[in-house]
């Protein structure tokens, strides 16, 4: 008889599972010991010793594909159809994300909202903008009250619009007389430049690029009119 050690085992409703379209008709499982006589899973990789069965959760079993680069199987329906490998992340993308900003090995991390390792999680991941990366559905409870990437704090998106009504929120307000000559020295995150705006408390300006995407480095006693 021969033997195969599965790293992973899927199952649903019960131990046995009367699927007819795999090869696999014996098992042992190595909780209860005893042998089991009959079809167990939908997918099966040799590979990597995993077997895999949707089996209670749909009338059609889940699409499984194995990647050779990665050593991994995933689900999808394969390398070139809706999934890629990108050697330079060292991962496999949907093929929406062929134009992604490459980061290497930028899968081999932990999701910055969840914790949860991106590389061999089945959750569908996003790429983000600036090349990091996090959970599709992290990312949409995350942009839901923040505007910036988790880790280096770049705009996740055009901000035209909503900096555009911050230009005109501060062009109605008048701030107290002893604060209209101060300045501050600002960092933008976006253009990753140092410069001079207005003092405000909450939102500052970057010169170069126009983005209120800021950080405060230095408060000055007076405003100078050079951007360094």
């Amino acid at each position: 008889m021969h033997l195969i050690f599965f790293h992973l085992c899927v199952t649903f409703e019960s131990i046995i599972h009367e699927i007819s379209f795999t090869p696999i008709t014996v098992a042992l499982c190595m909780n209860i010991y005893i042998y089991i006589y009959t079809y167990i899973c939908d997918y099966l990789c040799i590979k990597v010793s995993v077997c895999d069965s949707s089996y209670g959760t749909s009338y059609f079993p889940r699409p499984v594909y194995h990647c050779p680069f990665c050593n991994l199987c995933r689900v999808g329906k394969g390398l070139g159809v809706d999934f890629f490998h990108c050697m330079t992340c060292n991962c496999c993308l949907g093929m929406k994300l062929v134009d992604h900003k490459c980061r290497e090995k930028g899968l081999e991390t932990n999701c910055p909202i969840c914790c949860d390792f991106l590389f061999t999680s089945s959750a569908a991941v996003r790429a983000l903008p600036c090349g990091h990366f996090m959970h599709s559905a992290c990312f949409q409870a995350y942009t839901c009250s923040h505007y910036t990437c988790p880790i280096c704090s770049k705009s996740l998106g055009d901000m035209t619009v909503y900096f555009g009504m911050l230009d005109a929120l501060l062009g109605a307000e008048e701030l107290p007389l002893e604060y209209r000559d101060k300045c501050q020295d600002i960092l933008c995150n976006d253009c990753d430049r140092k410069g001079t705006s207005r003092f405000h408390w909450l939102y500052h300006k970057c010169g170069f690029c126009g983005s209120y995407n800021t950080r405060v480095i230095k408060i000055d006693a007076h405003c100078s009119t050079s951007n360094a």
